[in-house]
């Protein structure tokens, strides 16, 4: 197994872990309102009613564990409003079962349970479904049991029920959205990362137009080979032919030109937006693999500490002078603006010194790194 695929399978075996992680907690929330129900149980006015609620409630933890994880986004759909369904019954039959006028102190328990089966959702709906879907089981939970307080003592306890009711899905949505930018992290590097092996490196958008090209000129080879087209060659083929060899003979002047810190950063949908390269003569190639392992990791925790909205990274550069017979420097400049240094990840300079040594000066949200290295001097540029 290549490095990539294994990385690959690493993330989806997280994924898979996360999945059950949140199972496990609904579950705990699921059996936290079971015994809550056996100690307050006896409190509600309606206590059949409550177990009909609870009854429900267990259910549905039930079938989420046996039910497969879905597959099309239709049946996820479908799924997830089942569950939001499901939700509200039991929620409306608890409440009326908990339901008496005056401030009783008796709680549904079931919410606590309600707010774990909605973790369990976390996982395979945009953060934006479980947010709304909390806010309006919290809505129902204050207007409800709003409508129970006649004194003030009887408010903290009802918000703090209304607060323990809805945190669970509020962090899990945050968890899991950091969990996402941690696999779109590795994912990014994954694609990227063999384009640091070559020098001059052919890119996964270049050579689809080289194959696309390569294709185009083999087909015409085969027309004139298998006499399908007549020679001399008509204008019009004529225009097409010299047209095919134009792109083919910029494609490869061009991949002279962009090296493997080119490709790595124009093919990555994070740092594309917000990176510029001012590699000229190609320098990066010249790099040893632990230097462009550092580089291409700096890059990406500079661009990783602040949101991306407000970042700008500009990488220049340039020779330096010689040091001995077979070595020359290198003087590497990262600019980024909108980047505190306060907020950078500590991991970046650890990077950085792979690469060589550096200096950082900068102010407020403009920082500039200038890293001295040396390289092979007769590596390919």
């Amino acid at each position: 197994m290549s490095r990539l695929d294994a990385r690959a399978t690493h993330m989806h075996s997280g994924v898979s872990r996360l999945r059950t992680g949140t199972m496990v907690i609904a579950d705990l929330l699921v059996v936290t309102s079971i015994i809550r129900f056996a100690y307050f149980g006896r409190q509600y006015p309606l206590p059949w009613l409550g177990l009909v609620a609870l009854a429900l409630l267990v259910l549905v933890a039930v079938l989420m564990w046996v039910m497969p994880a879905p597959r099309d986004a239709p049946v996820e759909q479908g799924r997830f409003a089942g569950l939001m369904a499901g939700c509200a019954v039991i929620v409306g039959i608890d409440l009326a079962a908990s339901w008496a006028p005056g401030s009783t102190g008796v709680f549904p328990v079931t919410c606590i349970g309600v707010g774990g089966l909605l973790v369990a959702a976390v996982t395979v709906r945009p953060p934006r479904d479980i947010v709304l879907a909390t806010a309006g089981f919290a809505l129902v939970l204050i207007v409800v049991l709003g409508l129970q307080v006649h004194t003030v003592l009887s408010i903290a306890p009802r918000l703090a029920f209304v607060a323990i009711a809805c945190a669970p899905p509020i962090i899990g949505v945050t968890l899991v959205r950091s969990f996402r930018s941690i696999v779109q992290f590795h994912s990014e590097i994954a694609q990227t990362q063999s384009t640091t092996i070559i020098d001059h490196a052919v890119g996964m958008l270049a050579s689809e137009e080289l194959e696309r090209l390569d294709l185009a000129a083999e087909q015409l080879l085969d027309d004139v080979a298998a006499g399908r087209q007549a020679l001399p060659l008509d204008p019009e083929t004529a225009a097409r032919a010299s047209s095919l060899a134009t792109q083919l003979r910029l494609h490869l002047v061009e991949d002279r030109r962009q090296t493997w810190l080119h490709h790595a950063v124009t093919e990555s949908a994070v740092l594309d937006p917000v990176t510029v390269v001012d590699d000229p003569d190609g320098l990066a190639a010249s790099l040893n693999s632990r230097q462009r392992d550092g580089l291409f990791s700096a890059i990406w925790l500079l661009v990783g500490s602040v949101p991306k909205s407000a970042t700008s990274l500009r990488i220049h550069l340039a020779r330096g002078a010689d040091a001995g017979p077979h070595v020359q420097g290198l003087q590497i400049v990262i600019e980024a603006t909108g980047i505190p240094r306060r907020q950078i990840d500590p991991a970046a300079w650890q990077a950085i010194r792979r690469v060589g040594r550096y200096t950082e000066t900068g102010q407020s949200a403009m920082l500039r790194i200038e890293v001295d290295c040396l390289v092979d001097a007769s590596a390919d540029r």
